[in-house]
């Protein structure tokens, strides 16, 4: 899935947030306009509170957020002023401006892979003690984003995990039992592969796991990849035993053994085992989405959880856990809100954001399956979950509890703790695409780029 695509998804959820905002009256300022939100008939003047809310999206969303931005005015006398940036990058370029210019948003989106550039510049407000305050409920670990000092700058406004989705109709006409959707009985690695095979097949009919097979001829795969950048590639590291850096921030694990044969066993279902289609360190792999995928020349499909609402009513499809290595784990994404501490209404700022990440306000987006909750108990309360898996697929409920209840399933995507993380990444994706390819080995490659990545690492700065 492109990047940009998925920043797309987050405006529409922010658009949902915004209309459920409208009708809320709880989140007045300190300065006389609780009085007025309480009676549904705030002025806007009431106390000068003015909100920045910096976000990316098309025309279309911007008119919606405009309209209920407006609305929640007229309820809390706290005026929301929603700027929209196009989905195509620009954002950092932006910042940077206003940044210079010394006027920042109160609030914003940020990617995933810049708030601790931002954090570095000493611009984002510590929002820990609306985690310690219980003001924001306990996130799940791997949407709260921490400093290298462990305060918390950020959550993400969604969950968003890799999930592997299949063709109910190809297993069966394979007669292999569909994938699980409990962590803890997830495929072993060898029988991952040895289904993968019979679920590929060349013109002739052949499968990959017959005699005869010709892989240049492979007419329907067994696997493909909706993206192979970063977390959809760095799970399989975490799963055989290895990682990026290791949750704390203190161990570099890139060039271990366990991540070398992790990230090899990814380009070996491409160029030896023959049942993947070709990628590239880019986030599209030309496959489309899991729909796309699985109702053409597909038999499973590695993507994100946002496909969630591309499968809605499509009964040929079902999603389970994806496959172990050492060890059954997924790896998570989601853009976060982030405060900016040059606010002149920190609280203000503060409370807004309490409410923004509540699960509560973006229901209709959690219902869609295009986000899942950020919210520990949303994967726990039995009500709470009734309010947004009632119209997922009954695999899908069961592959996302069963990640978010098992301890250390999802893995927290480097990008956001790692203060040199995107120095590291441009490095990486320099020279991985040929091992993805099969020119080299994911040893040679790493052997020669690994010690300029660790150095960047062990700078412990972004810039």
């Amino acid at each position: 899935m492109r990047f940009g695509k998925r920043k797309l998804v987050l405006s529409l959820a922010l658009t949902l947030a915004f209309s459920t905002l409208a009708g809320c009256s709880g989140n007045s300022d300190t300065s006389g306009n609780a009085k007025n939100a309480a009676a549904g008939n705030g002025d806007p003047s009431a106390g000068g509170i003015t909100l920045e809310l910096l976000y990316w999206g098309d025309d279309v969303q911007k008119q919606l957020v405009e309209s209920a931005a407006e609305k929640y005015t007229a309820d809390t006398g706290v005026k929301i002023n929603a700027q929209v940036l196009p989905a195509d990058g620009t954002f950092d370029t932006f910042i940077q401006t206003r940044l210079q210019s010394g006027e920042l948003p109160d609030i914003s989106y940020m990617g995933e892979a810049d708030i601790q550039k931002y954090n570095e510049m000493g611009i984002l407000e510590d929002i820990s003690d609306l985690l310690a305050d219980g003001t924001i409920p306990e996130k799940l670990p791997a949407i709260t984003i921490h400093t290298p000092e462990q305060k918390v700058i950020g959550v993400g406004l969604s969950n968003q995990m890799e999930l592997l989705f299949y063709s109910k109709s190809k297993f069966d006409e394979a007669g292999i039992s569909y994938p699980p959707t409990k962590v803890e009985e997830a495929w072993e690695w060898d029988t991952f592969v040895s289904n993968a095979k019979k679920l590929t097949k060349d013109s002739s009919g052949k499968t990959a796991a017959d005699a005869g097979f010709d892989a240049a001829l492979t007419e329907n795969y067994g696997l493909g990849f909706t993206a192979g950048r970063e977390f959809h590639h760095f799970w399989a590291a975490n799963a055989n035993g290895g990682g990026i850096v290791s949750p704390d921030g203190k161990e570099f694990q890139w060039d271990t053994p366990q991540t070398t044969e992790g990230i090899q066993k990814l380009a070996d279902l491409v160029n030896k085992d023959k049942v993947a289609s070709a990628f590239s360190y880019t986030w599209s792999s030309g496959i489309g989405s899991a729909v796309d995928a699985l109702s053409g020349g597909y038999a499973m499909a590695v993507s994100g959880s946002w496909d969630l609402a591309n499968i809605k009513g499509n009964e040929d499809i079902g999603v389970g856990v994806l496959p172990k290595m050492e060890k059954a784990v997924t790896m998570n994404a989601g853009a976060p809100l982030v405060v900016y501490n040059t606010s002149k209404h920190i609280e203000e700022a503060k409370k807004f954001y309490a409410y923004m990440v509540n699960p509560e306000n973006s229901l209709d987006l959690l219902k869609s399956g295009a986000w899942l909750p950020n919210q520990a108990d949303w994967y726990t309360d039995p009500a709470l979950i009734d309010q947004w898996t009632a119209d997922l697929p009954a695999s899908a409920k069961e592959t996302i509890l069963s990640y978010a209840t098992t301890e250390g399933a999802i893995v927290q995507w480097p990008a956001y703790y790692v203060p040199a993380y995107l120095k590291m990444n441009t490095e990486y994706e320099k020279s991985i695409d040929q091992a993805l390819s099969g020119q080299k080995s994911v040893k040679e490659i790493y052997d020669a780029i690994m010690p300029a990545i660790k150095s960047l690492w062990e700078s412990g700065k972004v810039s």
